[in-house]
Formats: C-alpha cells, sequence, structure tokens
C-alpha cells in the first residue's frame, strides 16, 4: 500500500528520496499518463503558506523553459498540511546515469548535456534567481526512444534558490560540499550566482571522467583539495575573502598543477571552458551567458538554430496548407500558364492569388507568433491547473496569478 493518496492519481512506487522530499511515481487515472510527483516533508497548513514554497516562488517568477523541470500541477491538502507537486516524469538524475557507467561519456555527448545545463541556468539567472545547490542529482535526464533524437537534460529541485534582489549574507551552510565555489567556503554568506558557474564546472569534469573533481571529506579538506589543482589563492584575493569572514585562513603556498593534466584528450576549448568556470575568483570567473557564447559550444549553436528554423518553416507550411483558394479563381486545366482566357490574363490571376496568399499568411503567422508568446509566457499554469480543478487550487491559482500581475517587475 502507498504511504499517502493522491486525488486523481495512481502511486505505482518510490523512485527517490532526499533530505527535504520524496518523490515517487504515479499515473494519473483520466489519462493514464505517467508523472513524477514530489511530496515535501514540511508542513502548510493554509494555502498562504505553501504559495512561499521556494518551488513554487521560481513558478512565479519563470517562464517555460525546455532545460528547468516545471509542474504540470500542484496538490496542497489543507487537512493534513501536505504539498506535493507534480512534474514531468525523466528517466534518472545525472548521478545515476554516469555512477555505473564503465567506460566514459564521449565528449560530443557531455557537451551536449553541459549545453542544455547552461541554457537552464542562464534562464535562471536571467530572471533574477540562482539554483544554489547545481550537482548531478539535481540534473535530470530523459533517454530519446528514437533514432536521431537527442538526450533532454533539465534542472531541478528549486528547494534552495535564493533571489538576486535580496541582499548578502546569505545562509553560509548552502549547497553539497563537493560543489562548494571558494566564496562559499571562505566567507560568512557573502556569494552569488557564479557559485553555480563553479558548480557546473565540477559536474563538467565528473560527466567527463565519472568520478568528482573535489571530493573533500570536510571543508578544509575541500579547500586543500581546490588548492592542490588550482593553487593557493594570492594574498590579495585572500583579503578580499577576509574583509567577509571572521576567520583568518592561512593557507601554504601552493603552486597550481592545472587541469588540463587531469583531462588529457579534452579539446582545447573544452579545458578553456573547465578552466573559465573553475576561477577562483568569483569576479573573474565567467558568467552563464558568457559561457553560452563561448566557441565550444559553436556547433551546439548551429544545432539549436537550424532546429529552430525548420520549425519555423514546419509552422508556416502548416498555415499555407490551412488555405482553400475559391475555384472560380483557378485557372481551367485547358489553359497552359500565360495564356489568356475571356475572364482575363491567368498570370495576373495568379499574382492576385499569391499577393493574397501572402497577406493572409503574414497576417496568421503573425497572429500566431503572438498568440505563442502569450501562451508560453504562462504555461506552467495553463497546463497546470487545467488537469484537476478543485475548490482549494482555484484558490491557490487566483493567489499565484494575483502574486505575478501585482510584481510589475521580476524579483
Amino acid at each position: 500500500m502507498p504511504e499517502f493518496e493522491l486525488a486523481d492519481y495512481k502511486i505505482l512506487g518510490k523512485i527517490g528520496e532526499g533530505s527535504f522530499s520524496e518523490v515517487y511515481q504515479i499515473r494519473q487515472r483520466r489519462t493514464g499518463l505517467h508523472y513524477a510527483a514530489k511530496k515535501l516533508n514540511k508542513l502548510y497548513k493554509t494555502s498562504a503558506e505553501a504559495l512561499e514554497c521556494s518551488e513554487i516562488q521560481v513558478m512565479k517568477v519563470l517562464d517555460y523553459h525546455p532545460n528547468v523541470v516545471s509542474f504540470v500541477d500542484i496538490l496542497h491538502d489543507e487537512i493534513n498540511g501536505t504539498l506535493t507537486l507534480i512534474m514531468e516524469l525523466m528517466d534518472m538524475s545525472m548521478y545515476d546515469y554516469i555512477k555505473n557507467r564503465k567506460r566514459c561519456l564521449s565528449e560530443k555527448r557531455v557537451k551536449r548535456f553541459l549545453y542544455q545545463i547552461v541554457c537552464g541556468l542562464n534562464h535562471l539567472h536571467r530572471n533574477g534567481i540562482f539554483h544554489r545547490d547545481i550537482k548531478p542529482e539535481n540534473i535530470l535526464i530523459k533517454i530519446p526512444r528514437k533514432l536521431k533524437e537527442n538526450e533532454l537534460v533539465q534542472l531541478a529541485d528549486f528547494g534552495s534558490i535564493c533571489h538576486t534582489s535580496v541582499q548578502p549574507p546569505y545562509s553560509s551552510y548552502i549547497s553539497t560540499r563537493w560543489y562548494r565555489s571558494p566564496e562559499c567556503l571562505l566567507t560568512s554568506g557573502y556569494y552569488g550566482p557564479k557559485m553555480d558557474i563553479w558548480a557546473v564546472g565540477c559536474c563538467f569534469y565528473e560527466m567527463l571522467t565519472l568520478n568528482p573533481l573535489f571530493p573533500g571529506e570536510n571543508e578544509l579538506d575541500q579547500l586543500h583539495l581546490i588548492h592542490e589543482i588550482l593553487g593557493s589563492p594570492s594574498p590579495t584575493m585572500l583579503a578580499k575573502f577576509r574583509n567577509l569572514n571572521q576567520l583568518n585562513y592561512d593557507f601554504p603556498k601552493r603552486k597550481a598543477t592545472g587541469l588540463r593534466s587531469m583531462v588529457p584528450l579534452l579539446s582545447h576549448y573544452g579545458v578553456d571552458v573547465l578552466n573559465r568556470t573553475l576561477t577562483y575568483s568569483p569576479e573573474t570567473r565567467i558568467s552563464a551567458a558568457k559561457l553560452l557564447q563561448h566557441l565550444y559550444f559553436e556547433d551546439q549553436c548551429k544545432t539549436k538554430r537550424t532546429s529552430r528554423l525548420s520549425s519555423s518553416m514546419h509552422s508556416l507550411d502548416e498555415v499555407g496548407d490551412g488555405i482553400s483558394v475559391n475555384n472560380s479563381l483557378k485557372p481551367s486545366s485547358g489553359r497552359r500558364k500565360g495564356t489568356k482566357g475571356s475572364n482575363g490574363s491567368t498570370e495576373s490571376l495568379d499574382r492576385s492569388i499569391r499577393s493574397g496568399f501572402k497577406a493572409y499568411h503574414g497576417s496568421t503567422a503573425s497572429s500566431k507568433c503572438k498568440l505563442s508568446v502569450e501562451m508560453t509566457k504562462n504555461k506552467n499554469l495553463e497546463r497546470m491547473w487545467g488537469m484537476n480543478p478543485g475548490p482549494g487550487k482555484s484558490r491557490l491559482v487566483q493567489q499565484i496569478y494575483t502574486a505575478r500581475s501585482s510584481e510589475p517587475t521580476r524579483i
């Protein structure tokens, strides 16, 4: 028997758990579709309290993005206070994907994964949010079911997110130690979105080698491992960190061994990405937006542009296929193109048909574009609340919409 019940869903079994939640595979009774249900351990007595949940806070700020996990339903039980988030079912986490492999992944595949991770992260950062707990366990992957399809990668678990509008110091103990940046280790909560970039660099190395880069047993050991590879920080850099921390660290001088020797088969641009993401100082560490423009991802950008173009052309073809031309405007089958008939020039008729088609085609494509923008803007909520309407859910979604409309600028 399942440990708890969900309205309109059948619980098929537990597929994971963490410190703050449990994840189940479920099936919607009406449609038979499978989803993942994340049941939070914290209880929320009212819908107002549920709105303060960090995962729902993310939904209020973010538009839909393919590389960021999105909710399709939210179930809040006001009787027992449980809050369950229903989301698309992915196949596994990146950690599960690589932990039992005996052979390393190809650089080409790792690059595809990394590009999607950075795309999702850039979406968070552009909207004033940083994740604070990027690690392979919080990166989800869906394996393609068809040939010539690529894996889909999504960032997940927003229980530790922080808004850039909130001024530091933040919580000192945050993120998993192995992926914690130097500014998180050396200051009392003075860090920012660049900590996510450091974690991405650690994940990049782990996807390439199947081994963690800095598996420290404690914070001092973590710093020791970092200094072994990157070298000890300069006195000037340490002075900046000391101003933001009451502790007086003093590290022995170490010369950097560098990352190139640890990944000898990695391409030149790949090593450059590692070096730029794993820069000791957050001020000089690359941003997510700049990282997407790196030459390392040039082939990924071309693939994405080609995909968008083919998708757009397919949409335009669908618009064109939906247009019917009145038979009275068509030239009769007995006439050759360009010859005159009793009703005038066929060529002029063709031109009028083409101009009419062009006008119709342009206006339809324009309106379709506007509609798609509006639909994408609230895609999460539109998908979520159309599934299982109920009085409790109606109150909650009304508050979310009210909160969104009352905030003229993004956080």
